[in-house]
């Protein structure tokens, strides 16, 4: 927090000696929460995998004896349970969820002696239902599945099936909400391997496979477009023989990202292939080194197109963590190590935020180290369970960048989130002229915002300022008026003829920080500020100020000189018989203007200008003898 606390009138007598620079972007410092057990029942836990759900929400799922069972977290705390499956000896754990929080969980199980991929979607956190087959009767899955789910809640399931007629058919499902599950789509009709499924929010969803060709296996890619289906598979044209199964990802925006390694003068070489909106594969880039070799890759990509790769690199005898960053509809850049190596890493899991976190996990012996980063300048920062963890592991991350990360033991599975995103903060509207009484003298006027954390606590909020006078060219430097408030409440001090904008920046306990958009209000300049002969200096209760300055007389005029502006209103009391008033700024005529009518505080608008102006503003009676004239101030926004 900025430990610089200004008092009511210190802020007003010297606001550019106390400017500060407003951090513009979100600080992060980042938080692991405390590991805690999934609250599912004893048993053998053999798979595991989770799906963020939202800020602090998450769903885990779990195969227990055979049994699928999911927990729920909401701000960061695993709660309810649910029993997803009977005891089928559930195999090929798949979850996944959109934007909505809605979430379907998928397994192989075998029904009548034929391996088929059961999905069942979450009504709520207790209770699944479905239970849909969507692999053909007669087939039996190999390999692992897929699954994916888009906003409107259309589930779309891949698999590799064997049948009577052919080996490793790929198929694909789609099952409408509200709808049974369609007939299955064959895409390739034999020697497909490993599917990698991923689906927008959009419905747009991509599949990459190994495809054995006649020579040497390929990597084969088949895009979904919303309306039009599934284009034929095309070939990411790979340097070589595919050593590494594929992953694939695809943004909202709809570009797509499929890593996978192929052979190369012996080695394993991670390659990387991008797929365009229109279903164009593009040819495959080689993104590692050509002394290693590459496996296990992963892949995943933001909203906004930005992807993230990793992959284990292994040489002489030692392997290491390699990632590379790809902009949207970019192949990616040159890859970096991850600190520390082992002569066994078996897995890397690689997710990246709409918000820029940069998540790694990976499986090393016994052990599961997760490393993140929130910006592209900082260092990884890695954190290691203790030894016993099985291999299998998973790792997610929300839209405002945190993560959510699930490991078990055969005795049973724990999560912890990771709190690398500062609080939701918004100031409450202002209006755009505070006309505001405070009880005199004071010169303060309140403001509110609301902000929520769902991982923390938030330990307190700074409200920084910009200001700038009535016959000031701009706005300050941002500097801090209210230090270290707490609660979502401050008074703020004010001068007039002086626009404000506020920003708050609130903090929570693992000391991220995040700025809200900013609010401006101006406070007028009062009557009494404008100068001419013959009016009337009144006090009147309810008026801005309680003050007015008023005449009867046509032809009185009042002028502000060095007036600078890019929006004049006046401020006026109307009545009943009210006169009229001409205004001019900077020689030009703004208008004519009738303070007829009822009502103290009344405002008028004059001008808005795009860029600040300079002049005298002139204000003159226009109405005949006898008719009355009340101004109460003006405004001089900027």
């Amino acid at each position: 927090m900025r430990k610089q606390i200004l008092g009511a009138t210190a802020a007003i007598l010297s606001a550019g000696a106390l400017s500060t620079a407003l951090p513009a972007t979100p600080t992060y410092a980042a938080s692991w929460k405390s590991t805690t057990a999934l609250p599912l029942p004893a048993g053998t836990v053999t798979d595991v995998d989770v799906v963020s759900t939202g800020p602090g929400g998450a769903v885990a799922a779990a195969i227990i004896n055979g049994v699928v069972w999911t927990a729920t977290a909401t701000n960061g705390v695993w709660g309810t349970v649910a029993q997803v499956s009977n005891a089928v000896d559930a195999t090929g754990l798949v979850i996944a969820a959109n934007d909505k929080n809605d979430v379907v969980v998928g397994w192989v199980e075998d029904v009548s002696g034929d391996l088929r991929l059961r999905v069942s979607r979450k009504f709520t956190s207790d209770y699944y239902y479905g239970q849909k087959l969507v692999t053909p009767a007669g087939t039996d899955v190999v390999g692992k599945p897929d699954i994916g789910i888009a906003d409107n809640g259309l589930v779309i399931a891949t698999a590799a099936v064997d049948s009577a007629d052919a080996d490793n058919e790929l198929v694909v499902t789609e099952w409408p909400e509200g709808a049974e599950p369609g007939t299955s789509k064959v895409l390739a009709p034999a020697k497909a391997w490993n599917p990698s499924l991923d689906v927008s929010s959009k419905g747009a969803a991509v599949i990459a496979f190994t495809y054995t060709g006649l020579v040497d296996s390929i990597v084969d890619v088949t895009r979904r477009t919303p309306g039009q289906g599934w284009s034929l598979p095309a070939s990411t044209k790979p340097a070589g023989p595919i050593a590494a199964q594929p992953d694939a990802a695809i943004s909202d925006n709809g570009q797509g990202q499929v890593i996978f390694a192929s052979v190369v003068n012996g080695f394993y070489v991670a390659e990387t292939s991008r797929v365009l909106p229109d279903g164009t594969v593009q040819a495959a880039d080689a993104v590692s080194p050509l002394d290693e070799y590459a496996y296990a890759p992963s892949v995943d990509i933001n909203a906004d197109g930005s992807a993230l790769f990793a992959w284990v690199a292994k040489s002489n005898g030692l392997a290491r963590v390699r990632y590379a960053s790809a902009a949207d509809a970019s192949s990616p850049g040159t890859s970096s190590l991850l600190p520390g190596q082992s002569s066994d890493i078996t897995d890397v899991v690689a997710r990246v935020s709409d918000d820029g976190l940069r998540a790694l996990q990976v499986s090393s012996g016994s052990f599961v180290t997760t490393s993140y980063r929130s910006t592209a300048v900082q260092p990884f920062v890695s954190s290691s369970t203790t030894s016993g963890f099985a291999a299998d592991q998973a790792l997610d991350v929300d839209s405002e960048g945190n993560a959510v990360s699930v490991v078990f033991k055969a005795s049973g599975a724990q999560g912890r989130f990771l709190d690398a995103s500062g609080p939701v903060v918004a100031l409450d509207p202002l209006p755009a002229d505070m006309l505001t009484n405070p009880p005199l003298p004071m010169t303060i006027f309140p403001i509110s915002w609301t902000m929520s954390d769902t991982l923390s606590s938030i330990t307190g909020s700074d409200v920084y300022a910009t200001t700038a006078k009535w016959n000031e060219a701009g706005h300050s430097a941002p500097y801090v008026i209210r230090d270290n408030v707490p609660g979502s409440k401050a008074d703020i001090p004010w001068i007039l003829g002086t626009s404000y904008c506020f920003q708050v920046r609130p903090t929570d306990t693992a000391g991220n920080s995040t700025t809200s958009e900013k609010q401006c209000t101006t406070i007028p300049l009062d009557d009494r500020s404008l100068v001419g002969d013959g009016w009337n200096e009144i006090t009147h209760t309810g008026n801005f100020r309680n003050t007015l300055v008023t005449t009867t007389h046509h032809g009185r005029t009042l002028t502000r000189t060095g007036v600078r502006a890019k929006r004049l209103a006046l401020v006026v009391r109307k009545v009943a018989d009210g006169g009229s008033v001409k205004v001019t700024f900077a020689g030009t005529v703004l208008g004519t203007y009738s303070l007829k009518g009822t009502g103290q505080k009344k405002v008028i608008p004059l001008a808005t200008y795009a860029n600040v102006r300079t002049g005298t503003l002139k204000i003159q009676v226009t109405s005949a003898e006898g008719k009355l004239v009340s101004i109460d101030g003006l405004v001089v926004a900027k």
